[in-house]
């Protein structure tokens, strides 16, 4: 996208007219949308000099959502046994349980939602 398509597409988000963003780690960085409730890390950020989490990134990717006092949801996609030793890290480094939610059942899924 130009420069121009970036910046009339977080408008359109941030007015409302849009409801899903999807954005590169830099961009990520830039957002601060009162209104974002839900962020998915469809990848987790690694670092490719040490193979190990990015824990900066992710913690800038997670603090889109949760702002200004309100509630927000983060999801990490997890595809395998070394994504979820990451998770694990993450776990360790923050601080914070990070709940394993089971992608089949959609009623976990929206109960956390209603949380």
């Amino acid at each position: 996208m130009t420069v121009e398509e970036r910046t009339a597409a977080l408008q359109r988000f941030r007015d409302g007219h849009e409801r899903v963003l999807i954005a590169t780690n830099v961009m990520a960085r830039g957002i601060d949308v009162e209104q974002v409730t839900v962020v998915v890390n469809y990848d987790l950020p690694i670092n490719v000099e040490t193979k190990e989490v990015d824990y900066e990134t992710y913690l800038h990717r997670i603090g889109r959502t949760g702002r200004f006092g309100k509630e927000g949801l983060a999801i990490n996609f997890v595809d395998s046994n070394r994504t979820m030793g990451f998770i694990k890290d993450l776990e360790k480094h923050f601080g914070r349980k990070i709940s394993k939610l089971d992608a089949t059942d959609i009623d976990e899924i929206e109960k956390i939602n209603q949380e």
